[in-house]
C-alpha cells in the first residue's frame, strides 16, 4: 500500500456501530414493569430493583462491552419510587436517554447526559406520585361506588367490572405513559414546564376526587336523625327538614366532625369507637337510625 493510500486511510474518520432499541426490548421494559410493579419492594430502596430489571435488557442491546453495561446498571440502581403505572413515563425517558448516550461520543455532553439520567428520575418520580395517587384514589373510588350496586344486588358483574375498569385504566396508563415517554425523550419534559400541565392535572384530579368524595358521603354514611318534635299541631320531623335545606347534611356533619377529629392526630380505632359508642347511645334513646 503507497504512503498515500496509509494517509487517506488514517484520515478517515471513525464510523460508529449505530444503537437502536428495537420493539423486542422496549416490549420487554413494558411488561416487566406492568406485570410486575411492586414484586421487589422492599424499605431500603422501593422499586428500584424492578426499574432495574425493566431496563436490563435495554441496557444489554445498547452496550455490548461490559463496562458500560456496570455503569448503566449502576445509574439505574439508584433510589426510585412512585405510583407504579406512572412509572412507564420515567422508564420511557430513561430508555431514550439510554439510546441517546450509547450512540454518543466520548466527551463532556455525554458525561452530562449520564448524570442527567437520575436527576431526570428524582425530578419526576414526586410529582407522578402526587398525579397518579390522586388519580388512582379518585377513579377507584368511582369504579367501587359503580360496581358496588351491582355487588349489593347480589350480582357477580360487580367484581368483574372491577377488575376489568382497574386494569383497563392501569394497562392503558403504563403503555401510553411509557411509549409517549420514550418516543419524546427530553421534549415531553420541556413541554410539561412550558404548559403547567402537572399542576393542573393535579388541581383537576383534587377537584374531581372532592366531587366523588362528596357524592359518597350521604350514599354511605349512614346517619339520620328519626327524632320528631311536635309544636302544638305541628310535628317537625328533623331529618325532612335538615334534607329541605341540604341533602345529606346530617351525614355531611359527621363526616366533617370525624376528619377533624383525624386531622387532629385522633386514631381511626378511636373514632370508630367513638362512633360505636355514639351510635348505640342514640339507637337506645330513639334520636337516629
Amino acid at each position: 500500500m503507497s504512503e498515500r493510500n496509509i494517509e487517506m486511510v488514517e484520515q478517515t474518520p471513525e464510523v460508529r456501530e449505530e444503537h437502536k432499541l428495537t420493539n423486542k426490548e422496549l416490549n420487554s421494559c413494558f411488561w416487566r414493569f406492568t406485570l410486575f410493579p411492586m414484586c421487589s419492594i422492599n424499605y431500603e430502596r422501593f422499586q428500584t430493583l424492578t426499574y432495574f430489571t425493566a431496563m436490563k435488557k435495554v441496557i444489554k442491546k445498547l452496550y455490548p462491552n461490559k463496562e458500560d453495561q456496570i455503569d448503566a446498571a449502576k445509574r439505574h440502581m439508584a433510589f426510585y419510587n412512585t405510583t407504579p403505572q406512572w412509572m412507564g413515563i420515567n422508564l420511557g425517558i430513561s430508555c431514550a436517554q439510554e439510546e441517546a448516550i450509547a450512540n454518543m461520543a466520548d466527551g463532556p455532553e455525554k458525561d452530562e447526559l449520564k448524570e442527567s439520567v437520575n436527576t431526570m428520575k428524582a425530578s419526576l418520580m414526586g410529582p407522578l406520585a402526587g398525579i397518579g395517587d390522586s388519580i388512582d384514589a379518585t377513579l377507584t373510588a368511582i369504579f367501587g361506588a359503580l360496581c358496588a350496586g351491582f355487588a349489593v344486588a347480589g350480582s357477580p358483574i360487580g367484581a368483574i367490572l372491577m377488575v376489568i375498569l382497574m386494569n383497563v385504566y392501569y394497562v392503558g396508563i403504563c403503555y401510553y405513559g411509557y411509549f409517549y415517554s420514550y418516543r419524546n425523550g427530553i421534549k415531553i419534559i420541556r413541554d410539561m414546564n412550558k404548559s403547567n400541565i402537572l399542576d393542573r392535572v393535579m388541581e383537576a384530579a383534587s377537584i374531581l376526587g372532592m366531587t366523588a368524595l362528596g357524592a359518597l358521603v350521604p350514599s354511605w354514611v349512614g346517619f339520620n336523625l328519626t327524632t320528631n318534635i311536635a309544636i302544638g299541631d305541628y310535628v317537625l320531623n328533623i331529618q325532612q327538614e335538615l334534607d329541605n335545606i341540604i341533602p345529606g347534611l346530617a351525614p355531611l356533619v359527621l363526616t366533617l366532625i370525624l376528619a377533624l377529629l383525624y386531622k387532629k392526630n385522633v386514631s381511626s380505632l378511636k373514632l370508630v369507637v367513638v362512633i360505636f359508642i355514639l351510635a348505640l347511645i342514640f339507637a337506645l334513646l330513639g334520636f337516629a337510625a
